[in-house]
């Protein structure tokens, strides 16, 4: 008879326990395709060659958060004090962030919804343009591709959006202590050719090594 180690070690695995550790993201215009995936010919796509393309850059330890919210409408019948059917009625998603590259001129753009056309003085390297009073914001693609593990295990993680926009913004704080940041929060719309938000990518050596465990039909 098994015992309940016995079980429980066939049962778990400790490589399929990711963190990440390194991460990159880019605005992509929404004349750009969202890939099919994130390599090219074995190697990972260098978005920054697209044009149009802007790097969100430097951001907090926190990292991205990634939210999905599902709401639901109960349906109550007379003598149970439970409901007897419960239906799916929307489910926003969100992606959030910090940026620390925030005086950047995309982050700013993308913050105040505005292009800002000033130019910089040479010599003082001083900027001036005015803040609008309703922000006219765009929709983008995002990609965000994270990393974890050595190279010879590296986890390759990525989530694509075909459609975001800027619909939050937090405090920014000038103070003693912390960076001068800003936090983002995009809201998710779905495709209007796939029907889908998001687009999730899984790859790498690590994805590699331990395909038996992931449990995914291979490729032939």
């Amino acid at each position: 008879m098994a015992t309940v180690e016995e079980i429980r070690q066939n049962a778990d695995h400790r490589s399929m326990v990711r963190k990440i550790q390194k991460a990159y993201a880019f605005l992509l215009p929404t004349t750009a395709p969202l890939p099919t995936s994130l390599y090219t010919t074995g190697s990972l796509t260098d978005f920054s060659a697209t044009p149009g393309a802007i790097s969100v850059g430097l951001v907090s330890p926190d990292g991205w958060t990634f939210a999905r919210e599902i709401e639901t409408e109960d349906i109550n019948a007379l003598g149970y004090g439970s409901p007897v059917r419960t239906d799916i009625t929307t489910v926003p998603r969100s992606v959030t962030v910090t940026a620390l590259e925030s005086n950047r001129k995309e982050i700013q753009e993308l913050k105040y919804g505005t292009v800002i056309t000033e130019t910089q003085d040479a010599a003082t390297g001083e900027v001036v343009f005015d803040e609008p009073d309703l922000p006219n914001s765009k929709e983008y693609r995002l990609i965000v591709v994270g990393a974890d593990g050595p190279a010879d295990e590296e986890w390759i993680m990525g989530k694509g959006f075909p459609a975001v926009k800027l619909t939050g913004t937090g405090e920014e704080v000038w103070g003693q202590e912390g960076a001068v940041s800003q936090e983002l929060t995009f809201s998710v719309f779905s495709d209007d050719e796939t029907g889908a938000p998001v687009r999730h990518y899984l790859g790498g050596t690590g994805a590699v090594k331990y395909k038996d465990v992931l449990g995914y039909t291979q490729a032939v």
